[in-house]
């Protein structure tokens, strides 16, 4: 089997550095005074909750743990649906409330 070049060869190797475990530890703290890090960590969480006699309930009391723990809200999805029944006809009806922020622009 012929191995293909990946395209960087020891010829394109410019600069190597190579330092001692004990050395390691400095080097690292000198590279850093000579560099901005950023570090971005992003970290999504689905909560679901059957659906039972409590599920409102369960739902608004984990949205206020959430937030007493520093979690900031930027949109909220609402739903109602509502069921109206008389005699000779049937109402179906949804209600549909975003709440979101509004940039102040």
């Amino acid at each position: 089997m012929e191995k293909k070049n990946s395209g960087m060869g020891l010829e394109e190797i410019s600069n190597i550095f190579l330092s001692t475990k004990e050395n390691a530890t400095e080097n690292l703290h000198h590279a850093q005074d000579q560099c901005e890090v950023q570090e971005t960590v992003t970290v999504r969480k689905k909560l679901a909750f059957y659906d039972d006699e409590n599920v409102q309930k369960n739902m608004a009391r984990s949205l206020a743990k959430h937030i007493e723990k520093g979690y900031n809200i930027r949109r909220i999805y609402l739903q109602k649906n509502e069921d109206i029944s008389t005699s000779g006809s049937r109402i179906q009806r949804k209600k549909k409330v975003i709440i979101s922020i509004k940039s102040s622009n």
